[in-house]
């Protein structure tokens, strides 16, 4: 068991005063989904103050757990947040499991539900980043297409079960006015675009312009987006 929880990623939550910290930050009276829910630290709290949780968790022995002690109101789905179909919810949480990070945040840009999640610190630090930064990539685009983010918290690997050899942070995802309207289309254009980082707008016939594809706002690679209707 051991080894699996490795191979997925999972640290789990330990800390029950950030777990009741990640909770207050979740609006109450709502339809919540929490992917990888674990022993469910967090998902006691979140249950206290929603009207439903909707728990998905991957590794059976964890859901069969979370099924026999879990309150009434959370519903535990059993397996791949990212095959599923996510119930209908106002809000997602998560404890967000290494191995799947930048594939469950842009399924999660894709849904537009406002979040709190809990990611390693450099992951955080790349959602937050500003066009020219080192760490201003694809995963920052695409995110802060569709949402504002603040990074709230650092948290320690003390607060993790096992300890991961790194810091998280939590961060909160409010949505905003999306940068364009066709997410996967524009999802493409960028994993095209951020495959040549450094290379200018005049290298890359885009533009006539020196400026590097890492300097650019969302704003502008949406416009860039638009203007190429045959991509």
């Amino acid at each position: 068991m051991r080894s699996r929880r490795k191979r997925l990623g999972q640290h789990f939550l330990r800390d029950v005063s950030i777990a009741e910290y990640i909770a207050g930050l979740v609006p109450g009276g709502l339809d919540v989904i929490e992917v990888g829910p674990g022993r469910g630290i967090l998902t006691i709290p979140l249950a206290q103050k929603s009207r439903v949780v909707y728990a998905i968790e991957v590794d059976p022995a964890l859901a069969d757990a979370l099924r026999r002690t879990a309150p009434p109101n959370v519903v535990v789905i059993e397996g791949d947040a990212l095959e599923l179909e996510w119930p209908k919810a106002d809000f997602f949480v998560s404890n967000v499991p290494y191995s799947i990070t930048s594939p469950l945040l842009l399924r999660l840009a894709e849904s537009e539900l406002p979040a709190v999640v809990t990611v390693q610190r450099e992951v955080a630090e790349r959602l937050a980043a500003r066009p020219g930064d080192e760490n201003y990539g694809r995963l920052t685009v695409a995110i802060q297409c569709r949402y504002q983010v603040e990074v709230l918290r650092v948290v320690p690997p003390r607060a993790f079960e096992p300890p991961p050899r790194v810091y998280s942070a939590v961060v909160r995802l409010t949505p905003r006015s999306p940068c364009v309207d066709d997410f996967e289309g524009f999802q493409r254009f960028t994993a095209w675009l951020f495959s040549a980082r450094r290379k200018t707008l005049r290298r890359l016939k885009l533009a006539d312009s020196e400026r590097r594809v890492y300097q650019l706002s969302p704003e502008e690679i949406a416009q860039l987006y638009s203007s190429r209707k045959a991509f």
